[in-house]
């Protein structure tokens, strides 16, 4: 009797485990496949982190950050510059207005101060010696309106005097007005150069403890190089669509008018931290910043941008597997797919992108593969 009282809790055990493990097993799953999406979010959510993470501490990522900032300030001071001209300007024409107008109404005001002495030393009795010399009654009235018409003369003038002094000291005004806007933008516009020369000042730092740290600069390096490759597949690949046909003269220009010292030429280089060859791909050429930058032969523009170590840069395609490259500009006058003339200004001196300094980086290159520019030109 114990036994089958036995045998049959078994079995009742067994039964209910076995109606509750289904359920239980679903709930595990079901909480298995939560965790392994918020996993996934997770490693998403940290690679992209990880990913911006890695665009902030290239060499490249941290002065191209800078050179945004570099920009826009560079802008602002050519506005605050147009608006300083603008002003002065305006200013030496509203103090010639001034002069000229205080001559006229100084001269009006003489002749209204004459007639008003000469009135007043005459007085009425001369009026009335014109009327009653007159021979008849037409005589009379014809001498009546002369005299009226002297009075009004008089009138006149006194408003015209009167109006000239108000225009006067309206200009006055606005000269003042003129000055304290003029004071004030030549105070900002040296405060947004102080702020560049900071911002120029943080990245020259930057490049500076790369040029001192093996580790940092053998990464900058690379980022030089990966640029020049960028370069490289981006030329062949515009210039596989093109027909081949040359596009320029063939014969190049020096692309810094008026500036031709070559601080660092094209070629191998021994570099003395790295202990190893390095490819210098093209010529770098010492300019003041800002000055202009004409296209080697004419061509069309097929890059005008940010290209990494370049900086601010421009690619003309001339046909027949020849391209020039013009890097660390400070200003970029011509847009992708313009036809360019031979001679053109395409942009302007400066030094951004891996640079401290204001120069030209020119490159010639065949097929998108850098060869020496002085072969060339």
């Amino acid at each position: 009797m114990f036994k089958h009282k036995l045998l049959a809790g078994f079995i009742s055990l067994v039964m209910l485990v076995a109606m509750i493990l289904p359920v239980y097993a679903d709930e595990i799953s079901d909480a298995q496949k939560a965790l392994q999406e918020i996993n996934q979010q997770k490693k998403q959510q940290q690679d992209n982190l990880n990913k911006a993470s890695r665009a902030e501490t290239t060499i490249m990522g941290q002065v191209q950050s800078i050179e945004k900032d570099v920009t826009k300030t560079q802008n602002e001071i050519y506005y605050l510059t147009d608006q300083v001209r603008y002003l002065q300007n305006t200013i030496a024409a509203t103090e010639k207005e001034i002069v000229l107008q205080q001559k006229e109404m100084d001269k009006q005001t003489k002749f209204l101060s004459d007639r008003l002495v000469f009135i007043y030393e005459q007085g009425e009795s001369s009026f009335l010696e014109v009327l009653l010399s007159a021979n008849d009654i037409k005589d009379f009235l014809s001498r009546f309106d002369m005299l009226n018409s002297i009075v009004e003369q008089d009138r006149d003038l006194i408003n015209t005097i009167n109006s000239k002094k108000r225009e006067l000291d309206m200009k006055k005004s606005d000269l003042e007005v003129h000055k304290r806007e003029l004071q004030v933008a030549q105070e900002s516009q040296e405060g947004k150069k102080q702020l560049l020369a900071s911002q120029l000042n943080e990245k020259k730092v930057v490049l500076t403890d790369v040029q001192q740290e093996k580790e940092k600069l053998a990464q900058a390096l690379e980022e030089l190089e990966q640029a020049s490759r960028q370069a490289e597949a981006m030329i062949r690949k515009l210039q596989s669509n093109s027909t081949g046909a040359s596009i320029g003269t063939g014969s190049y220009t020096w692309p810094t008018p008026g500036y031709r010292n070559i601080t660092s030429a094209y070629g191998m280089r021994f570099h003395p931290i790295l202990k190893t060859n390095k490819l210098h791909t093209g010529v770098d050429i010492g300019a003041p910043s800002g000055v202009s930058i004409v296209a080697a032969d004419g061509g069309t523009v097929i890059f005008s941008g940010w290209l990494g170590a370049y900086g601010q840069t421009i690619i003309i395609d001339h046909g027949a597997g020849m391209s020039t490259l013009y890097g660390h500009q400070s200003q970029l006058l011509v847009a992708e797919g313009k036809s360019v003339s031979k001679g053109a200004t395409i942009g302007r001196v400066g030094s951004t992108g891996w640079s401290t300094g204001a120069h030209l980086h020119f490159e010639v290159r065949l097929n998108g593969s850098p060869v020496n520019p002085m072969a060339y030109i």
